[in-house]
Formats: structure tokens, sequence, C-alpha cells
């Protein structure tokens, strides 16, 4: 047997999240979002991909725009628009976000306006072996209009599931493994 040939069977296949893997609690009208993930790529081509604001409308399904429109140092202004999809129905969403970066290990971000009432998140990044643990973090507050109300926890991690898979597959394609 060859020797990458055994490589590749001792390597287990990656696990893309699923709605079960993000956990999600609401407190009046506050949904706070969790989900850890690990990824076979190393912690700076993990970081690549989290932060290509500016592409991430061609690798997030849900993600029709997004942009950075200022830049001071590590501190960005990022807006997004897109459609999030509940069974047969659809909601637009747009949101300006400020964000932090502390390189290569943990990511702020700050709703200032967009469709929720209001949204904060922290994904953390640390290396695992070869690879990178992904923590997120996020507090959630909907707009208050009638279809986030209808779906609500069951929605939020389907998305959230969406948007992670299609992250960690574009962090292995860019990295140049199968996935």
């Amino acid at each position: 047997m060859a020797l990458s040939t055994a490589i590749a069977e001792e390597a287990p296949p990656p696990h893309f999240p699923t709605p079960d893997d993000v956990r999600v609690t609401r407190s009046g009208d506050t949904f706070r979002i969790e989900i850890d993930m690990t990824t076979a790529v190393p912690p700076a081509s993990a970081w690549r991909v989290l932060t290509d604001f500016d592409g991430m409308a061609s690798f997030i399904p849900n993600v029709e725009r997004s942009r950075v429109v200022d830049r001071n140092g590590n501190r960005l202004r990022v807006e997004q628009q897109g459609r999030a999809w509940f069974g047969p129905f659809s909601m637009s969403f747009g949101s300006t976000r400020d964000i932090e970066l502390m390189p290569i290990q943990e990511i702020r971000a700050r709703q200032i306006s967009g469709t929720a009432k209001g949204m904060s998140s922290t994904m953390k990044l640390m290396p695992a072996g070869s690879g990178t643990r992904l923590e997120y973090r996020a507090e959630l507050v909907p707009d208050g209009s009638i279809l986030p109300a209808m779906v609500g926890a069951a929605a939020i991690r389907h998305e959230t599931a969406e948007q992670f898979s299609a992250i960690l597959r574009e962090m292995l394609r860019r990295d140049g493994r199968s996935g």
C-alpha cells in the first residue's frame, strides 16, 4: 500500500455542520447561536476565508452581495445583502457591520444597521493538531416580522449550518483539499 493511500485512509472525512450541530436558545426576543467546528486546514487558511468579505457572495449560498466599505487597520465596515429561505418562503436581509479583526485568533462583528434589530458575533480560531477549531457565538434580535417569528430556532439552525458548511467547503477548496 502506498504511503499516500494509507494517510488518506486514516484521515477522517470532513464533517460539515448540520442543523443538529447548531445550538440556539431564546431569551425574550434574543436568539443566542453557538456552533463549534473543526476543519483540516491550518488557522491561516481558515482566516483567509473567514475574512474574505469581498468574496463571500461567491461561496455562501444566501449571500448575494458582500463588500468592505471602509477599512482602518484591523477595523472594517462591511455591507452584506442576501436572501434566506424557509421552505417555500424567503426573506431578504441586509446589514452593515463593524468588524474588529484580531489576526488569526478572533473576529468580532456588531451590526450597526440592517434588517435585524440587532446582531453581534464572535468567531474564535484555535490550532487543533494540523487543523483549526472554530467557535462561533452570536446574538440575534430579529426585526419582529411575522416570518422569523413563525420559523424561529429551527430556521436559524438550518441557515447557520448551511452558511458554515459552505465556508468550510471553501476553506478545503482553497487549501487544495477535497470536501
